[in-house]
C-alpha cells in the first residue's frame, strides 16, 4: 500500500512541475532575479496562443508583444535584437515615448485627488507668463484642445533643467485664440510638458520623484527607469532607425534632448510593467474609480488624457514613436483585455506594424 502511495505522490509532484513549466515561454524564468521576473501572471490559452507571431512576424518585427485577457498574459511574441549582443526578451525595457502621456495624466489627477489642483484651474495660476495661460484650463491641456502649439526644438549638450525648459517653452510656444475658441484638437506634446512643469510647481518635487512615488514604489515595478538614469538597472534595448535599404542605425539622443521630453517621452519600461500601470489607472486602483472615470472616460473628442478612442469596437489606444522606438497599446476601458507591442525599430516608409496591430485589435477587442 505504501508503495502505491509514494508512486501517487511522485506522479502528482511531476504533474504540478510539468504544468508550471508549460506556462513559461521565452523571456520568463523561475529565478528571483528582478530583471527576469514579469509584473503580471502568464497562463496557457490555446485559443489565443500563436496569434501575435502569426501577425507580427510578417513585419520583420523586433521587439516584445503580449495579448492580455482577464489581466493575464495569454500570448506573447519576442523577436529581434535588443543590443549588439543581446536578444529581446519579455523583460526587455523600451523607451515608451508618447505612451508616457497617459501616465503623466495620472500624476495630474493624483494631485487633484489631494486637493492641490483642479481640472478647471486656469494655467496662469501657475505659469502667468505662458502665452494664453489665462484662457487655458488643466483639462484642456490634458485633452490637447488648448490652442497651444510649438515646433520641435533642437537641444545641445547633456543637461537641461526644468526651469530652463520652461523658459524655452514660454519663448517659443504659440497660442491661437481662434483655435482655442473653436475647441479644435491638435496633437501638441508641449501641453504635457506644461502639465509636468505645473506638477513640479505645486508639489515642490521633481517629475521623477512624483513618478517614482506614484508608480515605481507603490506598484513595485522592477523594469522601469528614466532614460537619463546613470545607473542602468534594467535590460534596456537600443533604439534603431531602419532605412529602406535595410541599414539599421542606432539612435543616441543627447542628454538635453532627453530632458526636454519632460512628461512626454523619457521613460524606459518593460511591456508588463507598462500594462500593469495603465490597467491600474483605468480600473481605478491608483486614482479611485470616480476619478479614473472623470479623467479618462472619453467624451465627444477623440483624445482624452493621453488616450485615443476607437468606437467600433470600443477600446482605448495610444502610439509612441521616437529615438528608434515604436510602441502601441490597445486596451479595454476596464483594463482587462489589451494588446501591447513595443519595438526597438522605427522603419522608414509604410507603417506595416501599426496596421497589423490595428487589424488584430479590431478582432481581439471586439470579443
Amino acid at each position: 500500500m505504501k508503495k502505491y502511495f509514494y508512486v501517487l505522490i511522485a506522479v502528482l509532484v511531476f504533474a504540478v512541475i510539468a504544468c508550471y513549466i508549460v506556462t513559461l515561454k521565452s523571456g520568463d524564468t523561475v529565478v528571483s532575479n528582478t530583471k527576469t521576473k514579469t509584473a503580471i501572471t502568464r497562463i496557457v490559452d490555446r485559443k489565443e496562443s500563436g496569434k501575435l507571431k502569426k501577425s507580427l512576424s510578417k513585419t520583420k518585427f523586433s521587439g516584445t508583444a503580449v495579448l492580455i485577457k482577464n489581466n493575464k498574459i495569454v500570448d506573447s511574441y519576442v523577436s529581434g535584437s535588443a543590443t549588439d549582443v543581446d536578444k529581446n526578451m519579455l523583460t526587455t525595457t523600451y523607451e515608451i515615448d508618447s505612451l508616457q502621456k497617459v501616465l503623466t495624466a495620472g500624476l495630474v489627477m493624483n494631485q487633484v485627488n489631494k486637493g492641490k489642483l483642479k481640472l478647471t484651474d486656469r494655467v496662469n495660476k501657475f505659469i502667468p507668463d505662458l502665452p494664453g495661460s489665462k484662457y487655458i484650463t488643466i483639462r484642456e491641456l490634458l485633452d490637447m484642445n488648448s490652442g497651444l502649439s510649438m515646433k520641435k526644438m533642437k537641444f545641445s549638450g547633456n543637461n537641461l533643467s526644468s526651469a530652463e525648459l520652461l523658459d524655452v517653452v514660454i519663448d517659443n510656444v504659440r497660442f491661437d485664440a481662434n483655435t482655442k475658441k473653436s475647441g479644435k484638437w491638435s496633437y501638441q506634446p508641449v501641453n504635457f510638458v506644461i502639465l509636468s512643469e505645473i506638477l513640479e510647481e505645486i508639489t515642490g518635487k521633481s517629475y521623477k520623484q512624483l513618478f517614482d512615488e506614484t508608480y515605481i514604489k507603490k506598484l513595485k515595478l522592477k523594469q522601469t527607469e528614466f532614460a537619463y538614469d546613470n545607473n542602468i538597472k534594467t535590460n534596456r534595448a537600443y533604439g534603431y532607425v531602419v532605412k529602406g535599404n535595410g541599414d539599421r542605425i542606432k539612435q543616441n539622443p543627447n542628454g538635453a534632448t532627453v530632458y526636454s521630453e519632460l512628461g512626454t517621452g523619457q521613460i524606459y519600461m518593460s511591456i508588463t510593467d507598462y500594462y500593469k500601470v495603465i490597467s491600474f489607472l483605468l480600473n481605478g486602483k491608483i486614482l479611485g474609480k470616480n476619478s479614473a472615470a472623470k479623467l479618462y472616460l472619453p467624451g465627444k473628442t477623440k483624445y482624452r488624457a493621453g488616450l485615443y478612442t476607437s468606437r467600433k469596437p470600443f477600446y482605448r489606444l495610444a502610439n509612441g514613436y521616437g529615438y528608434g522606438f515604436e510602441d502601441h497599446v490597445r486596451i479595454s476601458q476596464d483594463g482587462k483585455k489589451a494588446i501591447v507591442v513595443f519595438s526597438n525599430e522605427q522603419r522608414k516608409g509604410r507603417n506595416n506594424l501599426k496596421k497589423k496591430i490595428d487589424q488584430l485589435s479590431k478582432d481581439y477587442l471586439n470579443r
